[in-house]
């Protein structure tokens, strides 16, 4: 990671009530409903990162070279953000895939430590985890045609 984000800016994260959502402390780059949560926007090679006070979203923008790797990319975020709660599922237009901090998660050093992995690893790693997919689909791709030519050979 460079030295835009640092485990520094999300340690001062708060909790706030938030106006718009009966005082509850929801994250306020997510909301965007009022001032308390204006959005602070910093650029990182491939990276928007968005601060609160209360929350950062971390859009991080990977080199996706065709729509195989967009699906693979899809797939991942689905399952990530079933195991890893701060990956958000839905798409950003901000950037491929978006990580969520809040003011709650900012007071666990060992979580914050696993995200500043996550920042990196997922950047730094992408293109071996997408030829990887592919090298998979091709595997089967390639079995499956021989299945069938198998079976369509014995057609009489």
């Amino acid at each position: 990671m460079g030295e835009i984000i640092t485990l520094e800016e999300f340690r001062i994260l708060k909790p706030i009530e938030c106006p718009s959502r009966g005082g509850i402390n929801f994250p306020c780059a997510i909301c965007r409903e009022c001032e308390i949560g204006a959005v602070t926007q910093t650029f990182e090679e491939n990276m928007l990162i968005e601060s609160t006070v209360n929350s950062v979203l971390i859009h991080i923008n990977l080199d996706l070279g065709d729509e195989f790797e967009r699906f693979v990319l899809k797939r991942l975020k689905s399952e990530l953000s079933k195991n890893i709660p701060q990956v958000q599922k839905g798409d950003w237009d901000e950037g491929d895939i978006t990580i969520l901090v809040d003011d709650a998660l900012s007071q666990n050093e060992e979580s914050l430590k696993k995200i500043e992995w996550l920042l990196w690893y997922l950047p730094n790693k992408w293109k071996q985890l997408a030829i990887s997919a592919k090298q998979v689909f091709s595997k089967w791709e390639n079995q499956t045609v021989k299945q069938i030519v198998f079976q369509f050979e014995k057609v009489k």
